[in-house]
C-alpha cells in the first residue's frame, strides 16, 4: 500500500511537472523567449495601441514553434480572436499568387517573357503600344508601367505610366492583369480560378482557410475590419461581386495557413526547388525600387546580417499584415490584424523587435 502511494505521488509530480513546463522559442539571434512572455508582451501591445485584433504565427526550422490569437475579431461584440479567424492578408496575398503563377509556368501553359498580349490583349490600352512589352516577370516585379490602381488616376481610366521595364512602379492593376491572362489561359471565370488554386495550391498545403474568392460561409470564420477604432465589416467585397478574385489583395487567410505557404517555399523539396528557386532568384535585370535590392519575383528583399530576409506587407484599409522569412535560417514569422493602426502603431515592429530582429520601414 506505502509502494502504491508512493508510485501514485511520484507520477502525479511528473504529471504536474508537464503540465507546468515552460516552452521557449529561440529567437533568430540565438535568445531563448519564453512563450508566456510572448503571451505577456503582446497582449500589452494589444491593449496599450488599441489594436482591435492579431493573429500571429512564428516558424524555427521550417516548423511552427509558435502560433497564437490576440484581441477581438469585433471590438464592440468582444468576439474573440482564435487561431481558426480568418483575415483579409492584403498585399500579402501578391507572394502566394506568384507561387500560383510559378506552378502554371511549370506546366508550361506561360511564359515569364513573352509579352502578355499575345495571349489575353486589354482594349483599355491597347491604343499604346508600349503595352505590347509588359511581361509576367515584369508585373511580377513591378516594373510594366501600369498604375497601382486605375482609381488613382485623374480620369479613372487604365493607362501606362512609363515605358515598361525602364522603372520600378508598384501596381496592383499588373496583378490583376496577369490574374486575367491566366485565367483566360485555363479558360474559367473568377470563381473559377479560385478553384483551380484551392485544388493546386491551398488543398496540398493543408491550407483549409486560404481563398482569393469570398464564399459566404467564410462569413462566421472573418475577423472584421477596423478603422479609427471603429468595426467596418467581415465580408469580403469587389464593386459588388463576391466571386471576385483579386490577386493582389483579396486572399482570406489565417496566419497558420499563410504560415504553411512560407514553410513549403523555404523547405523547397526536390520535386519544387525549380520553381521556388525561380520565385525567389534576385531579379538583377530589372529596375528595382530608389534605395532598394532588386526584388524576386515574389518578394521584396533585405539584407540583413549577411542574410537575405523577404519580406512584404500589406494594406486593405482596415486589415494591415506582414510576414518575412529567411529561407537559409528556415526561420519566419506572419502578422495578420483587423485594424488600420496595426503598422503605423508600431505594433508590429515592436514585436519584430522584442524577438531580437531588425525592423525596416515597410
Amino acid at each position: 500500500m506505502i509502494q502504491f502511494n508512493i508510485t501514485l505521488l511520484i507520477v502525479s509530480i511528473l504529471f504536474i511537472s508537464c503540465l507546468n513546463k515552460e516552452s521557449y522559442i529561440e529567437t533568430i539571434d540565438n535568445r531563448q523567449v519564453s512563450s508566456s512572455n510572448l503571451d505577456t508582451f503582446i497582449s500589452k501591445q494589444i491593449d496599450s495601441l488599441n489594436i482591435a485584433g492579431l493573429s500571429i504565427a512564428i516558424i524555427r526550422d521550417n516548423k511552427i514553434v509558435y502560433n497564437k490569437a490576440f484581441g477581438y475579431k469585433n471590438i464592440l461584440t468582444k468576439e474573440v480572436v482564435t487561431n481558426q479567424t480568418v483575415f483579409e492578408a492584403a498585399s500579402i496575398s501578391k507572394p502566394v499568387f506568384a507561387y500560383f503563377i510559378m506552378k502554371q509556368v511549370e506546366k508550361g501553359l506561360l511564359d515569364l517573357d513573352k509579352p502578355l498580349y499575345e495571349y489575353f490583349p486589354i482594349e483599355e490600352i491597347e491604343n499604346d503600344e508600349r503595352y505590347k512589352l509588359i511581361t509576367a516577370r515584369m508585373i511580377l516585379c513591378h516594373t510594366s508601367g501600369l498604375p497601382n490602381w486605375r482609381s488613382q488616376e485623374p480620369d479613372n481610366k487604365l493607362k501606362i505610366r512609363f515605358e515598361p521595364n525602364s522603372q520600378y512602379g508598384y501596381s496592383g492593376e499588373g496583378y490583376q492583369y496577369l490574374k486575367d491572362v491566366i485565367a483566360h489561359i485555363l479558360k474559367v471565370d473568377d470563381i473559377g480560378l479560385g478553384e483551380i488554386f484551392k485544388k493546386q495550391i491551398a488543398e496540398p498545403l493543408g491550407a483549409r482557410h486560404m481563398d482569393f474568392v469570398w464564399k459566404n460561409e467564410m462569413q462566421k470564420f472573418k475577423a472584421f475590419g477596423h478603422r479609427n477604432g471603429k468595426p467596418t465589416d467581415n465580408e469580403f467585397q469587389e464593386e459588388g461581386n463576391s466571386g471576385a478574385f483579386g490577386a493582389s489583395y483579396s486572399l482570406q487567410v489565417n496566419s497558420t495557413d499563410y504560415s504553411k505557404f512560407l514553410i513549403e517555399i523555404m523547405k523547397s523539396s526536390s520535386e519544387q526547388n525549380n520553381i521556388v528557386s525561380q520565385m525567389l532568384t534576385i531579379q538583377n535585370n530589372l529596375p528595382n525600387e530608389n534605395g532598394e535590392l532588386h526584388r524576386s519575383l515574389a518578394f521584396p528583399i533585405k539584407q540583413v546580417n549577411n542574410t537575405i530576409r523577404y519580406y512584404h506587407s500589406g494594406n486593405n484599409g482596415d486589415f494591415r499584415a506582414y510576414c518575412h522569412f529567411y529561407k537559409e535560417k528556415g526561420y519566419g514569422i506572419v502578422m495578420l490584424s483587423n485594424c488600420d493602426n496595426f503598422l503605423s502603431s508600431k505594433c508590429a515592429q515592436n514585436i519584430v523587435e522584442f524577438l531580437g530582429d531588425k525592423w525596416f520601414y515597410v
